[in-house]
């Protein structure tokens, strides 16, 4: 016995692919870095993890180090395609090695993800943890990019589930 499918069996079934996840769709994370997608509604803070488990930390002096992570706003970052926020400022390149907190503007939105690391293009380094030590108070710098685990970091989300959820094509 022969079953023929009809074009109405077919359009059920290809509306029921589409309504059980084939209509998921997600942009590219390069498609959300470099502001070809559209923007979440809301910015989605995280924490910017290094390969030794530290968290990017601004200290009180202004400076970028690796701290233990406590989830406390001096280590709460947002990303606005291109730029990373901290505090209401934004993360710059000073200079060939040098990093700062300034006021955003159009050039903060610089930094483009490329893998687990972060390149700044305005000065063609990446972001990295000083003298590849994996301990509190290290500061970070710009260097050349070569890929070693300095320069390896993750954006893990931070806040409530709901925020997870709400925003998984930045959690990368």
């Amino acid at each position: 016995m022969h079953h023929h499918i009809t074009s109405l069996q077919l359009s059920v079934l290809a509306m029921a692919a589409l309504l059980l996840g084939g209509c998921a769709l997600q942009p590219k994370p390069e498609d959300l870095l470099m502001g070809t997608a559209p923007r979440p509604k809301a910015e989605l803070e995280a924490t910017l993890v290094t390969s030794g488990g530290f968290c990017v930390t601004l200290s009180e002096q202004g400076r970028l180090l690796t701290q233990p992570c406590d989830q406390q706003s001096n280590q709460s970052f947002s990303w606005d395609v291109g730029a990373l926020r901290l505090a209401g400022d934004c993360l710059v390149a000073k200079g060939e090695d040098g990093l700062g907190m300034e006021a955003c503007r159009e050039e903060s939105h610089q930094w483009q993800w490329q893998g687990d690391r972060l390149f700044n293009r305005q000065v063609s380094l990446c972001l990295d943890v000083a003298g590849r030590r994996h301990k509190p108070a290290v500061p970070l710098r710009l260097a050349e990019c070569y890929g070693g685990a300095n320069q390896s970091f993750e954006w893990t989300p931070s806040g409530t589930l709901l925020n997870r959820l709400m925003h998984p094509a930045l959690a990368w």
